[in-house]
């Protein structure tokens, strides 16, 4: 087994946990406030990380940049744009702008790195995002339009984006000390907006949650496998697999949503959703032909 057949694993199993993560996510923001369910969540899983990862590496200056960028943008601004945007717009506009992060890193990576990838992967990325699409809209082919909602939520892709680009450039370094150290100041990021929010509510809403298993449960899911672990294996994947093809597993998310929905819920897919599926597993197997 090549090292990219094994950093597709640790794609494939991030997204597992990621899909499976909006219904953590819906069960804790009832109770909790969007900005101090975000930390509580990275707080939780540096717990977790510090428990089990003791070393530390020397960073240079600009190392230490990196680290701190990656932990702003993938952790504070990411779930802050996500978190904020859903206020305002729908969750089908926000699914559909999220799962363009691939088209979109393919773009930017692409014009930073002044080459063009092969036409092939242009069209089996443009080719699942289709397909994500169709999953998303199931049918109903009608967008409300909220400027600020959606302009919020392409800030979130962004993130993403930028999140990638650093990450990558501190592969020479231990995967579990980068993403401990990066969760750990993605996590300190949170505490302005976390200290205005509390401000605003009046009332510090982390004393309710031991008396609620359910959002403990969803915490603990979230913090161990979602955060901890899934940060863990989607860099591996990124060091082992490549930054595009990785980034292409976003497309991914809305298949295993909808299996679990299926699942535990019992909303079995239609037409539409199997249809979206064939033409996301088709997408991604044509981008990486001629890679």
């Amino acid at each position: 087994m090549n090292k990219k057949t094994i950093g597709i694993i640790y794609m494939l199993l991030t997204i597992v946990f990621w899909g499976i993560s909006f219904v953590a996510t819906k069960i804790i923001v009832q109770n909790v406030p969007p900005m101090t369910a975000a930390f509580l969540r990275f707080f939780f899983s540096t717990a977790v990380l510090l428990i089990f990862v003791r070393k530390d590496v020397k960073y240079t200056k600009k190392e230490l940049l990196y680290v701190m960028l990656s932990g702003f943008f993938g952790v504070t601004a990411y779930f802050l744009f996500e978190n904020s945007a859903l206020q305002y717009t729908t969750p089908t506009n926000g699914s559909l702008i999220i799962s363009a992060t691939p088209v979109l890193y393919l773009l930017f990576s692409d014009i930073l790195n002044k080459s063009f990838s092969n036409k092939i992967r242009y069209l089996g990325t443009l080719l699942a995002f289709s397909g994500v699409t169709i999953i998303v809209l199931n049918g109903r082919f009608v967008l409300k339009l909220n400027p600020l909602g959606d302009i919020l939520m392409f800030g979130a892709a962004f993130s993403w984006i930028f999140y990638t680009i650093f990450i990558e450039k501190l592969h020479h370094h231990n995967n579990l000390i980068i993403t401990k150290d990066l969760n750990f100041y993605g996590m300190l990021f949170f505490l302005p907006f976390v200290f205005f929010e509390l401000k605003g509510n009046g009332t510090c809403p982390i004393f309710q949650l031991w008396f609620q298993p359910k959002v403990i449960v969803a915490f603990v899911f979230l913090s161990v496998f979602c955060t901890a672990l899934g940060y863990v294996w989607w860099n591996k994947a990124i060091r082992l697999a490549g930054a595009k093809t990785t980034t292409n597993g976003i497309f991914f998310i809305p298949i295993v949503t909808v299996i679990s929905d299926a699942i535990i819920l019992k909303n079995i897919p239609n037409l539409y959703t199997i249809l979206g599926v064939i033409l996301v597993l088709l997408g991604n197997y044509i981008a990486e032909i001629k890679d």
